[in-house]
């Protein structure tokens, strides 16, 4: 259960300005285009001042972000090369960080760069960049002609984690590869680690590049919960074998939402919010029908007593969730204690 209900809205970095230059192939990584996987990425680490060079396809670009909610709030213009995105960016001054939409990186690399306070900074010279004003439109001239040598560095960084630049169709899957291998870090609980997120990792990837939605994902694990709770009304073997399954399936599916919603961009606070309601939901169907299930099974045992506790702690739950985390204001001692007991997955690349 994430009890982050922000929807993984990152700040803002006060003053962060970045060029993001779309002229990469058309292709997709995870389900999202190549130049749309920059913009957002750059969304998602906090940038406030966006120029988006679009060689080509200026209207393409800019049409589709007209009201994209990713961008509102921020400073962004799509530009052709030919117009003068360079006087914009020397006029503005201050520091810059260049990327190309052919690398796919993380957010957190993008913030590191933006975080350097003098020179060119990069983990490759190849790779995203950043620097002043001036050294950054010299740079950018450099790296889109055809002849261009790399530029030189006064500080190399640790290469990050997701660091793929696509030249060729298989990079696109190495890209996906390394994407969905950073789901699978800092797991800590070891069933999900060996099972759980294996699974909802694999049913992910074949879900990305279809047009489902997270809450989509929720809603449907939200009812495999629900009817594998029901299943256990039925004092048989047979009933809560199948009711156990569609319990532990609908726990897979759960962790799709997140995967999804991180890969794709389209985490929000209403879908955090509706995963931690449906956890709970699940929770409250499914302990009285498991306590019922042993108690049609043995009716002299101590079933009903334990359903009732169950019950009772997820109305405790509930309560504390509420009125703490929802209606409070908690510090981060709190916020830690609510997540070592309610996250299953924390994802260094987000």
């Amino acid at each position: 259960m994430a009890l982050d209900l922000s929807g993984g809205v990152a700040e803002t970095l006060p003053g962060a300005q970045i060029i993001v230059w779309c002229d990469a192939p058309k292709g997709r990584v995870a389900g999202v285009e190549l130049w749309r996987r920059a913009v957002y990425t750059a969304c998602r680490a906090g940038f406030q001042r966006l120029i988006i060079v679009a060689p080509g396809r200026v209207e393409e670009v800019r049409s589709s972000l007209a009201d994209d909610p990713r961008l509102e709030g921020r400073r962004w213009e799509v530009v052709t090369p030919g117009e003068s995105w360079a006087a914009r960016v020397v006029a503005a001054g201050g520091r810059w960080v260049l990327l190309q939409d052919r690398w796919v990186v993380d957010a957190t690399h993008l913030r590191d760069l933006a975080a350097t306070t003098r020179g060119r900074a990069a983990s490759s010279p190849e790779g995203p960049i950043v620097a002043d004003a001036t050294d950054v439109v010299e740079i950018a001239g450099q790296v889109w002609s055809l002849t261009h040598a790399a530029p030189s560095l006064d500080r190399v960084l640790e290469s990050p984690l997701l660091y793929v630049e696509i030249k060729l169709p298989p990079d696109l899957r190495r890209a996906e590869d390394a994407l969905f291998q950073g789901l699978a870090r800092n797991v800590t609980n070891f069933f999900a680690r060996t099972i759980d997120r294996p699974m909802s990792r694999a049913i992910s990837r074949v879900l990305a590049p279809w047009p489902i939605t997270p809450n989509q994902i929720t809603i449907f694990s939200i009812g495999l919960g629900i009817v594998g709770a029901l299943c256990l009304l039925r004092p048989t073997y047979s009933f809560g074998l199948l009711g156990s399954f569609l319990f532990l399936l609908s726990t897979i599916v759960d962790g799709c939402d997140g995967e999804i919603a991180r890969l794709k961009f389209q985490e929000s606070a209403r879908g955090a919010q509706l995963d931690v309601i449906g956890d709970n939901v699940v929770h409250a169907f499914l302990f009285p029908c498991v306590a019922l299930h042993a108690y049609f099974a043995d009716p002299n045992g101590p079933y009903l007593l334990l359903g009732a506790s169950a019950i009772a702690g997820v109305i405790a739950t509930w309560a504390a969730i509420y009125f703490i985390v929802v209606r409070g204001n908690p510090g981060p001692r709190v916020d830690a204690f609510f997540e070592a007991f309610g996250n299953r997955l924390e994802s260094g690349l987000w």
